[in-house]
């Protein structure tokens, strides 16, 4: 199992991310998430992350958060997406269970980012 021990750079790779605004691969909005200071093996560590990993998406899907129905159904996805494929990249049992018990177990963002 991969361990980063002091950074974690979540990007907004959501599938409507770059299709719906057209933006080249370079002008794809991340957010680095430390988590050097958590303790991975308690739950409150776990929890403590996630709540770090939802923030950054919440940060760098912003843009795509709208009032109109099209905007919210992209910064829905969009943060689903950066989520989910951030999870996987710290690829940590603890924090996999504890995503998919948030997001009801099944997030086909997460599932095609353990591929």
């Amino acid at each position: 199992m991969k361990r980063f021990t002091t950074t974690l750079i979540i990007s907004a790779i959501g599938l409507g991310s770059q299709l719906a605004n057209a933006a080249p691969p370079g002008d794809v909005p991340s957010a680095v998430v430390h988590f050097a200071d958590l303790n991975l093996s308690h739950s409150e560590g776990i929890a403590v992350l996630y709540r770090r990993l939802k923030a950054a998406a919440e940060t760098v899907c912003a843009l795509q958060d709208g009032r109109d129905l099209g905007s919210q159904a992209r910064y829905k996805l969009c943060w689903r997406s950066a989520l989910g494929a951030a999870v996987a990249k710290v690829d940590h049992p603890a924090l996999t269970a504890y995503f998919q018990a948030k997001s009801g177990g099944g997030n086909a963002a997460f599932q095609i980012a353990q591929n």
